[in-house]
């Protein structure tokens, strides 16, 4: 019975170690939408012409308007006009809005 105890409070304390842990975890948003300003570069996959904007910016008409990107290890856009790094992002499919850049 001693051993059941001891499991049953094991069990117990891992089950609160979790809980705290998932709840004190920061997560961090990786995920970001950007514009796509140039359209000398019309493939919504190419990442060059691309910039930041944390309002919305999207017109109707045209037909690219915005994306999401998969930052990886790249920084995350801190000022509206930062242009999406080229190298270590990841174009997220079905995120494309169409439009036109204001």
């Amino acid at each position: 019975m001693n051993n059941i105890k001891k499991g049953a409070i094991g069990v117990l304390a891992a089950g609160l170690a979790f809980g705290v842990s998932m709840y004190s975890t920061k997560e961090t948003q990786t995920v970001f939408t950007y514009y796509k300003t140039n359209m000398d570069y019309p493939s919504p996959t190419d990442p060059r012409g691309y910039e930041y904007y944390s309002g919305d910016r999207c017109e109707a008409g045209g037909t690219l308007c915005t994306a999401n990107w998969e930052l990886g290890s790249n920084p995350a856009p801190s000022n509206d006009g930062d242009p999406l790094p080229t190298t270590g992002v990841t174009f997220q499919s079905n995120s494309v809005t169409s439009g036109h850049f204001e």
